[in-house]
C-alpha cells in the first residue's frame, strides 16, 4: 500500500507551490479510543479544520469523547454492526452534517478513529490543492467483478444478506457463512440484482470534494430503491458511496492514499502501527494511516513528528 501510495504522489508531476488555504471537514468513524480520537480532532482543529465524529451508539465510552468549537459529535448516532448497511448509514449521516454546515470546504475525508496523518501540514495541504485544482475524487472505486483483488466480490451484490444474520451480535451469525457458501456453490443469485448494475468497490475510507459529496447525498435521496437494495448487500461501506460517485460521472485516483500493513494478502484486519512503523508511514506519500493504537503520550508523540 505505502508503494502504491508514494508511486501516486510522484508519478503525475504535479507542481505543489499552490496553497488555497481552504478548509477541509475531517468525518470520523469511531467506537473506541477516546483520547485518541479527542487528540487527533484538536490536531486538526487547530489547523483551522472541521472535524465531525461519529461514535458508535452502543460503545461503553461514547461519553469520553468531547466536542467543542469546530469539532462535532453526531447526534443521533447509529449502533454499528460489522458488514452491515449501518456503517454506510452513520457514513451519510457524517457527510450531511458536514454539508448542513454550507461552508465551503475543499475536501472531505473519511478516516476511522485509529487514523493518523501520515503527511505533515505543508505537504499535505500542497497535495490535496493540486488534487482539488483536477477535481479528483481520493478514492477506490473499481468494477465488480475487475481481475484482481475485486474479482470475487459478485457474491456481495448476488447473494442475499439478511441483515439480522450478517450481525456478528446475532444468534444467526453462526450460520451465517453457511448460508453465503450455499448460494455461492449452488449459484442461485439474487433475484433482480442484474437491474442495478454496474457495482463498484473498494476501500471504504476516502477523500472526496464538496461537490462530489453533495451529489452523493443527491443521488441517494432520489434513488431510494438503489439504496434499499444496497441495505442487505454484504459490506455495503466498501461499495455503496463508491457506486455512487462513479454514477454521479467523477474522475477517481483509483488510490485512497491510506498506508496499512497487512500481516499477510489475505488478512481480515491490518497490523496496527507501532513506534517502528512510523518512519515507513511519513515516507510513503500516503494522506492518513492506520490502525493506530496509542497511549496519549504516544499520540502526542507521533503528531509531533509530523
Amino acid at each position: 500500500m505505502g508503494d502504491g501510495c508514494r508511486f501516486f504522489f510522484t508519478s503525475v508531476g504535479w507542481d505543489v507551490s499552490v496553497v488555497t488555504g481552504m478548509k477541509d471537514a475531517y468525518l470520523v468513524l469511531c467506537h473506541a479510543r477516546p483520547a485518541q480520537v479527542n487528540a487527533l480532532a484538536a490536531y486538526l482543529r487547530e489547523q483551522g479544520h472541521d472535524v465531525f465524529i461519529h461514535v458508535d451508539a452502543s460503545s461503553p465510552e461514547k461519553a469520553a469523547f468531547t466536542e467543542g468549537q469546530g469539532i462535532h459529535l453526531i447526534e443521533p448516532s447509529v449502533k454499528v454492526e460489522w458488514a452491515d448497511w449501518s456503517i454506510a448509514q452513520a457514513t451519510l449521516r457524517l457527510m450531511q452534517a458536514a454539508v448542513n454546515t454550507g461552508r465551503e470546504y475543499r475536501y472531505l475525508h473519511l478516516i476511522s478513529g485509529q487514523c493518523m496523518p501520515a503527511m505533515g501540514r505543508g505537504q499535505m495541504e500542497a497535495f490535496l490543492d493540486e488534487a482539488y485544482a483536477r477535481n479528483l475524487q481520493i478514492i477506490e472505486s473499481t468494477p465488480i467483478p475487475t481481475p484482481g483483488k475485486y474479482e470475487k466480490w459478485q457474491h456481495r451484490v448476488q447473494v442475499w444478506y439478511p441483515r439480522f444474520m450478517v450481525s456478528k451480535y446475532s444468534p444467526w451469525h453462526k450460520w451465517f457463512w453457511w448460508y453465503t457458501n450455499k448460494w455461492r456453490r449452488l449459484r442461485v443469485k439474487r433475484p433482480g440484482w442484474y437491474l442495478f448494475r454496474p457495482f463498484y468497490g473498494g476501500a471504504q475510507w476516502w477523500s472526496l470534494t464538496l461537490p462530489c459529496v453533495k451529489d452523493v447525498l443527491c443521488y441517494h435521496r432520489s434513488h431510494r430503491l438503489h439504496a434499499w437494495f444496497f441495505r442487505n448487500v454484504f459490506c455495503s461501506d466498501e461499495l455503496y458511496i463508491q457506486t455512487c460517485v462513479r454514477r454521479c460521472g467523477y474522475e477517481v485516483s483509483g488510490d485512497n492514499m491510506r498506508y496499512l500493513s497487512w500481516p499477510f494478502p489475505s488478512a481480515p484486519s491490518p497490523d496496527d502501527l507501532t513506534p517502528a512503523d512510523w518512519p515507513a508511514v511519513r515516507e510513503s506519500g500516503c494522506l492518513f494511516a492506520r490502525k493506530f493504537a496509542l497511549t496519549e503520550e504516544e499520540c502526542r508523540s507521533y503528531l509531533d513528528s509530523l
